[in-house]
């Protein structure tokens, strides 16, 4: 019997359009043969809007956006009635990034529902959004990273200069100043002198309250898609150059002048250190299903560093996620979709059998 697939996109947070993208490459790439597929748009209100079967490839994400006059409670009783209408061979497919999205919300709503869901759960989407619980979470279990220094909006004084005088001799310029939960690279910038460091810090503020300050790292940026539960396995490593100063919104999702280079060639015993290190950063954070980790090499002295975990990573066909796998196992696009819903399924049976209430 086939599984009915119910692909989540859209959102309310600054990532909306990526979503798009990624839910469009998700929907083309499920088989037909195995899934039916209904996409559920979540407009920029937060209403859940049911996209309907979907059998035909669709050409243009924007023909993903579906309208409702609905109110945000009726649209999601909506879409509860028209998901428990189907049969119980239901899998959600969350491809909401960003706020709401990958930060533990979406996925406790859908725990609360008692429905498998493909990704992360509560508690590693949640604690991963934040890039500052996650670079405390690294130095107690010794993952290696770069400095860094965070500031919280509360406290911040912006006259006090002896403050920002310590961080930069801390760091040193240049210093990337960045939200610490936002993705794609929102909000963040490259400061390389102090006089742009304070409207550095005042854009950053603009996306949260917490920001980190981190110096600046000189080599490549590793990309390592992690997949699986209790045993994870991880892709080779890939990399990507870009034009601009730094892998910014643009380069990830919308320049066609990006280049990658996948699998990126080591030197010999890198590959498999990388990859356990990768690893070690996924059971870390307690992640399932699936997860990007980008790991610095520093040119200097070839030394790894691990810069971020990304718990629901683009899926478009920029994304290094979808380019990945090919090179590890030969596997396409739709053969990756078909595993993650297999762990989805297999830690929802696992987790059913727990004793919740009393």
């Amino acid at each position: 019997m086939q599984k009915n697939i119910y692909v989540i996109y859209g959102g309310i947070s600054v990532e909306h359009e990526v979503s798009l993208l990624s839910a469009t490459n998700v929907i083309n790439s499920l088989d037909r043969n195995k899934y039916n597929v209904y996409p559920v748009y979540v407009n920029k209100e937060g209403k859940w809007i049911p996209y309907g079967k979907c059998d035909k490839k669709i050409e243009d994400y924007k023909d993903l956006f579906v309208e409702t006059e609905l109110s945000l409670a009726n649209s999601i009783s909506q879409f509860l009635n028209s998901y428990y209408k189907e049969n119980e061979d239901n899998v959600i497919f969350p491809i909401i990034h960003g706020t709401y999205g990958e930060d533990g919300v979406l996925q406790g709503f859908l725990e609360m529902l008692k429905v498998p869901y493909v990704g992360n759960g509560v508690l590693s989407s949640a604690l991963c959004m934040d890039k500052a619980i996650t670079n405390q979470l690294f130095e107690e279990n010794n993952i290696p990273q770069a400095k860094y220094r965070l500031l919280v909006k509360e406290y911040y004084d912006e006259n006090d200069e002896e403050n920002i005088n310590s961080i930069i001799e801390y760091l040193g310029l240049p210093i990337y100043v960045k939200p610490c939960n936002a993705g794609s690279s929102i909000g963040v910038t490259c400061v390389k002198e102090k006089s742009n460091i304070y409207s550095a810090i005042e854009t950053a503020f603009k996306y949260d309250n917490k920001i980190l300050l981190e110096e600046a790292v000189f080599g490549d940026e590793l990309q390592i898609s992690v997949i699986g539960n209790e045993e994870p396995i991880a892709s080779l490593p890939g990399i990507s150059r870009v034009q601009q100063e730094f892998y910014n919104y643009e380069g990830k999702y919308f320049d066609d002048n990006t280049i990658h280079i996948v699998p990126f060639e080591l030197e010999e015993g890198e590959t498999e250190f990388v990859q356990n290190l990768a690893k070690k950063v996924y059971t870390t954070c307690n992640c399932s299903g699936l997860a990007r980790v980008d790991i610095f090499l520093r040119d200097s002295d070839r030394k790894m560093l691990v810069n971020e975990i990304n718990t629901s990573p683009g899926m478009t066909n920029h994304s290094m996620t979808t380019m990945l796998w090919k090179v590890t196992d030969n596997s396409e696009f739709s053969d990756l979709l078909d595993r993650l819903i297999a762990y989805a399924i297999k830690r929802y049976e696992k987790n059913k059998t727990l004793v919740k209430e009393i």
